[in-house]
C-alpha cells in the first residue's frame, strides 16, 4: 500500500503522481527486484494518481510489465456533468474553504479553457492501454463520483452538444480508444451494490463511495468472486 501521499490528497495530482513514482522506484531499488509484472489498485483520487504516474519518462521502462489496473470509484472523467445539486454545493464549499488543488482539477476549474485542464491533458497521455486488464468498479450508491466517470462512458449531459459536452466527448475518446484498439487488453466494467444504512453520509453519497474500501465484506466477496483472477 502506498504511503507516500498519505495526508496530501489536496495537492496537485501531478505532484501526488511524482510521490507515488518515487515510492515505486525506491521500493524496486531497495529490494533489488527483477520486475515481471506490475499491477495497481486505485480508489477514488488514487486511480487518477496512478494514471498520472504512468506516462512519466521514469516509468517508461516498466510499461511492458503492466498487468492489471483495478479502479474502485475512480473519477476518470472528473466530476463533470454531476447530476446532484447537493454535491455541487458541497464541492463549491470544499473548494472555498479547503483550497484543494486536486478537487479543482477533478472539477475542471483549474483552467478557464477546459482543454487546458489537468484531466483533459491526462486523457491525451499514454497509460491504461498498456495493461493486460483494465477493471473499473462502480456503484450507483456512490454520489461523490459520477457513475459515468467511474465507468469511463458517455453521459446524457454530454449529448447536449455544448462546449462541456464536446470536451467530455473528446476526453472519452482520448481515454477509451487506445484501450479498445489494443486487442490484448481486457477491458471490464463491474457494477456493485452496497447495503447502505440511512444517514446523512449515505444521503449525500459519501457512504456509498467509501464502501469500496471500508467494507471488508464487499472486498472479500469481490476478490473471491471476480477480482483475484485478474492478478493470477
Amino acid at each position: 500500500m502506498s504511503m507516500y501521499n498519505k495526508g496530501s490528497t489536496s495537492e496537485d495530482i501531478d505532484y501526488l503522481a511524482s510521490g507515488l513514482l518515487i515510492e515505486i522506484l525506491e521500493h524496486i531499488g531497495s529490494k533489488k527486484l527483477i520486475i515481471a509484472r506490475i499491477s495497481f489498485i486505485g480508489f477514488s483520487l488514487g486511480a487518477l494518481v496512478i494514471r498520472a504516474a504512468l506516462w512519466r519518462p521514469e516509468f517508461e521502462a516498466f510499461l511492458g510489465n503492466l498487468h492489471t489496473f483495478l479502479s474502485f470509484g475512480g473519477p476518470h472523467m472528473g466530476l463533470m456533468c454531476h447530476s446532484r445539486n447537493l454535491f455541487k454545493t458541497g464541492l463549491w464549499l470544499e473548494q472555498l474553504f479547503d483550497k484543494s488543488v486536486s478537487v479543482s482539477q477533478m472539477a475542471f476549474t483549474d483552467h478557464k479553457d477546459p482543454r487546458q485542464t489537468f484531466l483533459y491533458k491526462l486523457s491525451q497521455k499514454t497509460g491504461l492501454e498498456h495493461f493486460k486488464n483494465v477493471i473499473l468498479v462502480s456503484a450507483l450508491q456512490d454520489h461523490i463520483v459520477p457513475y459515468h466517470s467511474t465507468r469511463i462512458e458517455m453521459c446524457k449531459a454530454a449529448l447536449k452538444g455544448d462546449e462541456i459536452g464536446t470536451v467530455y466527448t473528446e476526453m472519452l475518446r482520448n481515454t477509451l480508444e487506445p484501450i479498445l484498439k489494443n486487442k490484448n487488453c481486457n477491458f471490464v466494467r463491474y457494477d456493485v451494490s452496497f447495503d447502505v444504512p440511512k444517514s446523512f453520509n449515505s444521503f449525500i453519497g459519501r457512504t456509498g463511495h467509501c464502501a469500496f474500501v471500508s467494507s471488508w465484506q464487499f472486498l472479500e466477496n469481490f476478490f473471491h468472486n471476480a477480482g483475484l483472477k485478474y492478478f493470477e
